[in-house]
């Protein structure tokens, strides 16, 4: 070989020798590799383009074939949101596709929001959990857009399963259900809400045999805001997505792990019957659906989407509470009834949701076929013992009033008494044949108590009216024969 041909080292006058270069790696060769680039760029009769200088992102593809921090090299747009715009890229030096979403320079100009954008994209590199994307580095571009690269992902977003509006099987739908779940507890431990779940953000990949395993993008994301209220009818806001926001995400109100919990839902009311719980013509009257109005039971909508498990429905419907404290505490929780219901057992959420209203029911052999009948959940705490006098007062009352009424009535049809007054004037109308009152002895008059006076006082009014009724019978016979005999 002759010297010209030993190749850049050779022609280059003061090239540095791989020997020579300091800090080479001898394993890696990486120093090797960018000593080699830059005398290849000293050449002279092998000139190397030249790029313009480095574009405004006036378009999305107006970074393509430029280098990034002398690593990245912008080969394509793979997505777009509101935020930003993501880049397949190729590391240069180690040959590796990487993707590289890149803030959107109107957003850049933000600094609360430029910061806050490289605050979640280092706390969502900080999660360690196989479900969520690994973030490897980030910076800024002469711009000052801001960037930061994650791994590449050769799958289909979960909303290319969801084309069609055709439910997911049940054994699927769980397999996924379970790896979302344990992303999202992995990141909730650490003290970071996604705030923007959506099929969207949760990628399927193939990693072994598992042809659906689950990693969840764009972490954080929804946090990056100024609070102004303008932001919330953009489209692809850094809100979140309407349909898939919780209630207090929609009204504005603070936000914990809690939201998660009910964007999960939504998206399993989704992968179960096709569609989300919750649409409309336009944004607010999304928002107020969230807010006002109770989901539908999968299992009541017409036509039934699939055969769906009423422990599946449990599940999706406690996601689904308005209240926050109705949900489930915690995303383990939540992974603890999707084990059981894999396992063909009864979730806890079983119980509880059919103490609630809302339609939720489970056919008559539920039990009989899943196990013994759940202990049931009261849908309001238990009271004190101190607050049931006013049952027991009630009850002792309506107990007095009734025997006071049987009382009476009894006296009233037994043979009353009367006064000696009284026979004596009954004697005198009715003469000889008149029937004689019987005697009332002192003893035998109730007057202990003002019931008692009650008592009498009625069996007295009887008796009057009975004695006059048979005095004026007797009178009128009394005429009647007189008339006769004259």
């Amino acid at each position: 070989m002759s010297q010209d041909s030993k190749g850049p080292e050779a022609r280059v006058p003061n090239a540095v020798k791989p020997s020579e270069s300091e800090g080479a790696d001898r394993i890696t060769g990486l120093k090797l590799v960018a000593v080699r680039a830059a005398a290849d760029s000293l050449v002279g009769d092998v000139p190397t383009p030249k790029l313009p200088p480095f574009p405004m992102q006036a378009q999305t593809s107006a970074l393509i074939g430029y280098t990034i921090d002398n690593r990245y090299k912008v080969e394509e747009v793979i997505g777009e949101g509101g935020m930003g715009v993501v880049y397949r890229c190729r590391h240069k030096i180690i040959d590796k596709k990487v993707a590289m979403k890149v803030l959107r320079s109107d957003l850049a100009r933000d600094h609360e929001v430029t910061e806050r954008f490289l605050t979640e994209a280092k706390a969502a590199s900080a999660i360690g959990d196989e479900h969520i994307i690994d973030i490897s580095d980030f910076g800024l571009l002469p711009d000052g857009s801001t960037y930061f690269v994650m791994e590449y992902l050769d799958g289909q977003p979960l909303s290319s399963v969801l084309e069609g509006n055709q439910p997911v099987p049940i054994p699927r739908l769980t397999h996924v259900a379970l790896q979302l779940a344990e992303g999202l507890a992995a990141a909730h431990d650490v003290g970071i809400v996604h705030r923007d779940l959506k099929p969207d953000n949760i990628f399927l990949i193939t990693r072994g045999s598992d042809k659906d395993f689950v990693k969840i993008l764009d972490f954080g994301i929804a946090k990056v805001s100024t609070g102004t209220a303008g932001q919330l009818t953009r489209a692809g806001s850094v809100f979140g997505t309407p349909h898939y926001m919780s209630p207090e995400q929609a009204a504005g109100a603070p936000v914990d792990h809690r939201g998660d919990i009910y964007s999960f839902g939504v998206i399993l009311y989704e992968l179960a019957c096709g569609k989300v719980p919750f649409d409309a013509d336009n944004f607010m009257g999304i928002l107020t659906q969230h807010m006002y109005k109770a989901p539908v039971p999968i299992r009541a909508l017409v036509p039934p989407p699939q055969d769906v498990p009423p422990g599946l429905e449990a599940i999706i419907l406690k996601c689904l509470s308005k209240r926050p404290e109705q949900r489930y505490s915690s995303m383990k929780d939540l992974m603890g009834d999707l084990e059981k219901l894999r396992a063909g057992l009864v979730p806890d959420a079983v119980a509880e949701m059919m103490t609630r209203s809302g339609g939720f029911n489970v056919p008559n052999d539920f039990f009989k076929v899943h196990g013994r009948m759940p202990a049931p959940v009261p849908a309001t705490p238990a009271r004190s013992g101190r607050t049931q006098w006013p049952l027991v007062a009630g009850a002792a009352g309506i107990a007095v009033a009734v025997g006071l009424v049987v009382a009476i009535f009894a006296h009233s049809i037994s043979s009353p008494a009367s006064s000696p007054a009284l026979e004596a004037s009954s004697g005198a109308a009715a003469g000889p044949s008149a029937p004689a009152a019987p005697q009332v002895a002192p003893s035998d008059v109730l007057t202990s108590s003002p019931v008692a006076i009650a008592i009498e006082a009625r069996a007295r009014s009887s008796w009057r009216f009975r004695t006059a009724r048979s005095s004026s019978l007797l009178s009128a016979a009394r005429g009647t024969s007189l008339s006769g005999s004259s």
